[in-house]
């Protein structure tokens, strides 16, 4: 049996690996060498992913989090049973109560720590698994809160230039860009079905023979939206929204109860890699982990060490959940040995 002194010596640890996006390599052979301690099947992907498989029963359940940070350095300590340091919400929590979810539990897992997460998603967009038949996502939801969408998002380029000509007449490439800016603001609105956004960099110079300006967007968007604010379109994530009456959402739903806690469904203005991997596979996919996502990249991030015990026992309850479900339908599990090596 696995102490719960342990299971915070493991998220300690991870904590204390720096590992913001590119920087992966190290936190990675960490978890794969634990998941072999446990004798469970692990390795590292092409791109540095930490998978590890777990031959269990039920319906095959991919459990994806992510491994990378944002950058600074948070002094990792203890403190009132609080755990401090970068990454521990955002998502080594999650990721920790993936780890042990899938030692100690009976489902059929496919447990995917990802790299690139905090930049351009190149763990999850190159991860290759058997089709799962759902998809958790490690996020902070919260012990008693499970994620069910989240917007897109749209990074989008506009540049202008202006021929030069004396300063003294006023013309400058960087008020036309500013105005532009201002026409897309004005489209903003609160809530999960509307826009918002900022400035990711804004550049304006001059040149040889005219004034330059350029600017970079990131807009959150809303299920449904379907680019057309001109620019040059970077990348472009759409929104993604399981239903609330999935079997999925309703395990997690029963799991938390179970735990005589209150769920709560939430929507999220940011943007997770549920967003291309539950398209992608064609699955459901909520996310979930313990911790308050208001503390994310912020220089206060710290989780509460009873929360994050508590989630390991709620997804433990929801794999056992969709479990049972999957037995009563008489629908036989599927083939993760198709991944074992």
């Amino acid at each position: 049996m696995i102490t719960s002194e342990e299971k915070i010596e493991f998220l300690k640890e991870l904590v204390e690996i720096y590992s913001p996006s590119g920087r992966e390599a190290e936190i990675s052979r960490f978890i794969v060498e634990s998941f072999e301690s446990f004798g469970v099947e692990a390795y590292i992907d092409d791109v540095g992913n930490a998978i590890a498989v777990k031959n269990g029963k039920g319906p095959l359940v991919l459990l994806a989090g992510h491994m990378d940070t944002v950058s600074g350095v948070i002094p990792v300590r203890i403190e009132d049973n609080q755990l401090w340091g970068r990454g521990s919400v955002d998502a080594k929590g999650p990721l920790a109560t993936f780890f042990f979810a899938t030692v100690e539990g009976n489902a059929n897992v496919i447990f995917a720590g990802l790299v690139d997460e905090e930049r351009f998603s190149k763990g999850a967009r190159n991860l290759e698994v058997p089709k799962p038949d759902y998809i958790v996502i490690g996020e902070p939801s919260g012990v008693s809160g499970v994620t069910v969408g989240y917007k897109g998002s749209l990074t989008i380029r506009f540049t202008e230039s202006v021929p030069k000509v004396h300063g003294s007449l006023g013309v400058d490439a960087a008020d036309s860009l500013i105005n532009r800016w201002l026409e897309i603001k004005s489209r903003f609105s609160e809530g999960f079905n509307s826009l918002n956004g900022r400035i990711v960099e804004f550049h304006a110079y001059e040149r040889d023979f005219d004034f330059y300006a350029e600017m970079l967007l990131n807009i959150r968007t809303p299920p449904g939206y379907e680019p057309d604010i001109g620019g040059e379109i970077i990348d472009f994530v759409p929104a993604y929204e399981v239903s609330r009456r999935s079997e999925l959402v309703r395990a997690f739903v029963r799991a938390i109860r179970g735990r005589n806690l209150r769920p709560k469904l939430k929507k999220k203005s940011g943007t997770a890699d549920m967003n291309i991997l539950a398209p992608r596979f064609g699955v459901d996919s909520v996310a979930y982990g313990p911790g308050d996502s208001r503390l994310d990249h912020t220089p206060h991030e710290h989780i509460d060490l009873g929360e994050y015990l508590l989630a390991i026992e709620v997804l433990k309850g929801a794999l056992d959940e969709l479990r049972s479900v999957r037995e009563l339908k008489g629908v036989s599990k599927s083939g993760v040995e198709a991944l074992s090596r």
